[in-house]
C-alpha cells in the first residue's frame, strides 16, 4: 500500500513547498492507494474503449442548465448540513479509480481525488498568492477552493465568477454561514466575457473550468489580454502535453475529444508568446487525474 507524501507534490509541482498548514495538510492526509492488478488494469482498458465507443455528455453552451442544477443541489445540501464537504462538486468521489504518475490507481478514501487535486492547486496559489491583493477564480462553481485558499490567506479580496446564479447563491450563502466578508460572486460567461468585470494587476485562476468551453476560448482569451491581470493560473486539461504513443494518453485524447474539452488552448498561448503579447512562465505536467483523464496540466502565464 502507498500514500501520498509531501516529497510526492513537491516532486510533481517541481518547487519545495513552505506554507506551513499545507505541509500540515498534507502530512496529515491519509490518502492511501495501490497500482491496479493487471486483470483489474486489463477490465479498467475494456471499460474505458467501451466508455468510447458509447455517447457522452458533450461540454459547451448547452449544459448551462445542468449547471445551474448542480450548483443548487449542493446549495441545498449545504443549508441542512452547513458542512465544507456539501459545497464539493458531486463528480469528487464517484470512484474509487483515479490517475497518478502514469499508472491507474485504486485509491481508499472518498475524496481521494479532491484532496489531491486541492494539494496541487493550494501548492501552485500559495506559491504567488502572497503578491496580490486580489484573487479571482474564473469558473468558480461552489467556490470550494476560494474558500479553502481564503481561509489561509484571509487578508485577501477573493471574487469567484461562474455563469450561472446558483454559483453565486452558494458562494453567499457559505459565507454567510462562516462569517466571511471578504469573498464574493459575480456572474460571468467565458462565451460572452462581461468587461466591466475588472482584474487588472490581479491574481486570476482556473480549475478544469475552461475544460468545459472546447474551442471556444478566444472571447475569455482576448478579455484577459485587455483587461491584463498580472499573473494567470490554469490546471486544465491540455491535449498538447500528451503522447499519442502511450496507451494511457492515447485514450485520454479520445475521452477529450468526445467530451468536447478544452482544445488548442496552449498552441494559442504559444502563438501569442511567440508575437510577443504574452510570457508562458510555465508549463507543465502535473501527472495525475481522475478515472478516464488526466485532467489538471498546469500553465502559468501573464500578459505582456
Amino acid at each position: 500500500m502507498n500514500k501520498i507524501s509531501l516529497q510526492d507534490i513537491e516532486k510533481n509541482i517541481g518547487f519545495k513547498i513552505e506554507n506551513k498548514k499545507l505541509i500540515e495538510n498534507i502530512q496529515d492526509s491519509n490518502l492511501e492507494y495501490k497500482k491496479l492488478s493487471a486483470k483489474k488494469f486489463q477490465n479498467y482498458l475494456l471499460e474505458y474503449i467501451k466508455t468510447l465507443a458509447t455517447p457522452l455528455i458533450s461540454a459547451g453552451k448547452g449544459r448551462i442548465d445542468q449547471w445551474q442544477s448542480g450548483w443548487s443541489e449542493n446549495l441545498e445540501n449545504f443549508k441542512q448540513s452547513k458542512s465544507y464537504l456539501d459545497i464539493i462538486p458531486k463528480y469528487h468521489g464517484k470512484n474509487n479509480i483515479s490517475r497518478l504518475n502514469g499508472s491507474v490507481i485504486e485509491t481508499y478514501c472518498k475524496f481521494f481525488d479532491y484532496y489531491l487535486n486541492s494539494f496541487f492547486v493550494d501548492a501552485v496559489i500559495f506559491k504567488y498568492i502572497n503578491q496580490f491583493n486580489k484573487i479571482f477564480e474564473f469558473g468558480c462553481g461552489t467556490g470550494y477552493h476560494l474558500f479553502r485558499i481564503q481561509d489561509s490567506f484571509p487578508d485577501k479580496e477573493y471574487t469567484g465568477l461562474d455563469w450561472v446564479e446558483s454559483s453565486q447563491d452558494g458562494i453567499l450563502a457559505f459565507a454567510e454561514s462562516n462569517g466571511v466578508q471578504n469573498v464574493r460572486g459575480a456572474k460571468f460567461d467565458y462565451f460572452n466575457p462581461d468587461y466591466s468585470i475588472e482584474i487588472s494587476g490581479s491574481l486570476i485562476y482556473t480549475v478544469a473550468s475552461l475544460e468545459q468551453i472546447g474551442s471556444k476560448f478566444e472571447p475569455f482569451l482576448q478579455y484577459v489580454l485587455d483587461k491584463k491581470p498580472s499573473l494567470c493560473v490554469h490546471f486544465e486539461p491540455i491535449e498538447e502535453v500528451l503522447d499519442e504513443n502511450n496507451l494511457l494518453d492515447y485514450l485520454t485524447i479520445g475521452y477529450f475529444r468526445k467530451r468536447n474539452y478544452l482544445q488548442g488552448f496552449l498552441t494559442r498561448l504559444q502563438e501569442l508568446e511567440k508575437d510577443g503579447k504574452i510570457e508562458i512562465l510555465e508549463s507543465k505536467r502535473l501527472n495525475y487525474g481522475s478515472k478516464f483523464i488526466e485532467g489538471h496540466t498546469l500553465i502559468i502565464w501573464k500578459p505582456l
